[in-house]
């Protein structure tokens, strides 16, 4: 719990205005550096990110353009990382229903067996009781199931009752 907690804060917070915002002013500079832009401290020097030394550039006045289609960039960037995301949590759960498909797949097949292994003794307790059925009419010389059904009924009452009997 405390771990999903975590996870649904940092995702909340990396989802913000502010964490977009920040995305946005880090993409701009980033471009802004690459393009020689005058830096934060308005010298005309943009620190050099591969090297680690200051190097000094010329400032562009007409460069509105170019921080329009970085703002954009920008923000291109963070809808596909939203995008990013989004796809990777769709995989997730695609890939968990996979999983539970395959467990309910495996269930239903375990069931089947199971009712096909009940089918087949049924069948053979259906003949079998029809074997003992022919015996029993063989043995009472009738054919008549009715008979033979109000035969067993009976025997069964009187069993019962001489368990009463005995128990009692």
């Amino acid at each position: 719990r405390e771990s999903k907690s975590r996870i649904n804060d940092s995702k909340m917070m990396m989802q913000s205005e502010e964490m977009k915002q920040k995305f946005l002013r880090d993409e701009r500079a980033l471009t802004e550096r690459r393009r020689g832009v005058v830096g934060n401290n308005g010298n005309g020097t943009v620190p050099d990110l591969e090297q680690g030394n200051a190097s000094t550039s010329t400032t562009n006045n007409n460069n509105s353009n170019g921080v329009a289609s970085s703002a954009e960039r920008s923000e291109t960037m963070l809808m596909m990382q939203q995008q990013d995301d989004t796809l990777d949590d769709l995989d997730l759960a695609v890939t968990r229903v996979g999983y539970m498909a395959e467990s309910i797949h495996e269930e239903i097949e375990s069931q089947n067996k199971m009712l096909t292994d009940l089918g087949d003794d049924l069948a053979d307790a259906e003949e079998q009781l029809g074997v003992v059925m022919g015996k029993l009419a063989k043995l009472l010389k009738t054919k008549s199931r009715c008979q033979i059904g109000l035969i067993l009924i009976l025997s069964l009452i009187v069993l019962v009752l001489f368990f009463l009997v005995l128990y009692t």
